[in-house]
């Protein structure tokens, strides 16, 4: 199937960067946008680093590039960037958020636009199981930026008529993620061969998915051609503790030092349902623990 020309933001990062290389085989045209160049090197990708600030802008670049897909990536990534300029947060991931969606109201031909939200929407997670009803609660700006785009790009949804699919996303990890997370943080000191102490207990468990599982199931929901939903839970299909991670990482790392809290100082969130996801999508994580290390680990190599 040929996806036709495709915008995609964030398109250096974790998720963008093995999502224009993986879908510019299938796709007449790949528009990237970040500020940090792409190294990808193909007649078929144009890389766009300059900075689109208006609808205007936005809506000049789907018609100059013919768009009818957008894979919305981009923005600042995650609670622990930029919090000493709370503007620039809010620029990046709601205004531009905005400024994206309306220009594709206004464009008309855009066939689907798809959104990485985010786990931290719900804020603290302390049920198992739970359903896309889930209630927001977000705990920090970062969350709250991403609970208000996906509040505001429903509305958008259900009263436009614009395509649109929002993935949250628990927390991603992989060799390219250039932000910290405490696999990102185990691995590194061990590599660096330094001691790491951990602000939980060692039974500690967070709900984590391997990048090439979210750029499988942004593929997956770009192509899905059957009536959708709005919103999908997205995670790994696993639930690990850290004292599990740490062993995995100890397959590949000599002599890790890792030492854990005698309690735990960062809110539970637990793994949320992926039935809807699996039923309407057709799609399931197929990443454990075990491979999505094995793999971050081969491509530091």
């Amino acid at each position: 199937m040929n996806l036709a020309n495709i915008l995609i933001t964030g398109s250096s990062g974790l998720v963008g960067g093995p999502l224009v290389t993986k879908l510019l085989s299938k796709s007449n045209l790949i528009v990237g946008l970040d500020p940090v160049i792409n190294s990808e090197s193909n007649e078929k990708y144009k890389h766009i680093s300059n900075p689109l600030k208006s609808v205007g802008e936005i809506t000049s670049l789907l018609k100059k590039y013919d768009i009818t897909k957008i894979i919305h990536t981009g923005g600042i990534s995650g609670p622990m960037l930029a919090n000493e300029n709370p503007n620039l947060i809010i620029e990046n991931n709601i205004f531009f958020t905005m400024y994206l969606i309306e220009a594709a109201r206004i464009y008309k031909k855009i066939k689907r636009f798809i959104f990485c939200s985010s786990i931290s929407a719900y804020g603290e997670l302390a049920e198992s199981n739970t359903t896309e009803e889930y209630r927001f609660a977000p705990e920090n700006l970062y969350g709250a930026t991403k609970a208000s785009c996906d509040l505001l790009l429903k509305k958008y949804y259900e009263n436009y008529e614009l395509d649109i699919i929002s993935l949250r996303l628990s927390t991603i990890y992989g060799h390219r993620r250039s932000t910290s997370c405490f696999i990102n943080d185990i691995i590194n000191s061990g590599i660096k061969n330094k001691k790491i102490t951990l602000p939980f207990k060692s039974d500690f468990c967070w709900p984590y998915v391997y990048v090439d599982d979210v750029v499988s199931c942004i593929e997956k929901c770009l192509v899905h051609e059957k009536e959708h939903f709005y919103d999908y839970n997205i995670s790994g299909p696993d639930f690990p503790s850290y004292k599990k991670i740490v062993k995995e990482v100890s397959k590949y790392i000599d002599n890790l030092k890792v030492n854990f809290s005698n309690y735990n100082s960062i809110s539970d969130r637990k793994l949320f349902s992926l039935k809807k996801v699996k039923k309407d999508i057709q799609w399931e994580p197929e990443c454990s623990i075990e491979k999505g290390i094995q793999d971050y680990i081969d491509n530091l190599a």
